[in-house]
């Protein structure tokens, strides 16, 4: 019987982003199952057209489902690397249609609780405050980032470029920081275009220069979270989940 994985994440055009981020995550959970080929997928539409006009090509989930289909694939499995039950991931499970489709990185109180211990070790690194910038949805699963706020430690504080959390709504709060001192970090799979111009941009409305403007002692940690061992090997973990039971999480 043929088996796969298709590892399907939202993607990016940074090639830097995509070799430090997604392909360790893929690159783990071949070694994890070595009865399984690996096949890649990206979610993002917009981030297909500006590949495609310089050349390159990614399938996104509904191809790569027919492809592996026609090639006589029987056992096919999702691993999405999004970070939570957003529009992104829903499109993957509507095509997966029945077929096992693991959870994203942050569903569970248990993933909160994990993503809050990681986080806590990172400011411990940094020694000083961490400010995670999320992504941000209109959709429900929004939701999940205020969830993850409440079990986030005292020196870990967490805003998103889109939805309800945006990072105006805990500018005062931050005033109580000691010294403050800040490192910004993405809480993303990649490091991309949001890190890099929202988060640390040059422009006046960055987080980085929003906050300097403030007084704030800022640092920029450019590390997605693709590139962390404990983040892929949590995606191992759900994989290994969904894989057993032959459901979608």
């Amino acid at each position: 019987m043929k088996k796969v994985i298709v590892v399907v994440s939202f993607g990016t055009t940074h090639a830097d982003a995509e070799a430090g981020c997604i392909r360790p995550v893929e690159a783990a959970l071949a070694a994890a199952f070595p009865d399984r080929e690996i096949c890649r997928a990206w979610t993002s539409r917009i981030i297909a057209r500006r590949l495609a006009a310089r050349g390159e090509h990614v399938e996104n989930e509904a191809e790569a489902l027919a492809r592996l289909r026609r090639e006589g694939y029987e056992d096919i499995a999702f691993v999405p690397t999004h970070m939570i039950r957003g529009q992104e991931y829903e499109r993957v499970a509507a095509v997966a249609d029945g077929l096992p489709v693991s959870a994203p990185l942050l569903d569970d109180q248990a993933d909160l609780e994990w993503m809050a211990g990681l986080l806590d070790g990172i400011a411990a690194e940094e020694g000083r405050t961490l400010l995670v910038m999320g992504h941000g949805t209109d959709h429900v699963a929004d939701a999940t980032y205020a969830r993850l706020r409440e079990v986030l430690p005292d020196r870990v504080k967490l805003a998103c470029v889109e939805g309800r959390h945006a990072l105006e709504g805990i500018l005062d709060g931050l005033e109580a920081v000691p010294g403050k001192a800040l490192t910004l970090m993405p809480l993303m799979l990649v490091a991309g275009d949001h890190a890099r111009n929202d988060l640390a941009g040059d422009a006046p409305d960055s987080w980085k220069n929003i906050l300097l403007a403030r007084g704030f002692d800022v640092r920029t940690r450019l590390t997605g979270l693709g590139a962390l061992e404990a983040v892929q090997q949590r995606f191992v973990e759900k994989a290994k989940a969904v894989c057993e039971s032959g459901k979608q999480e």
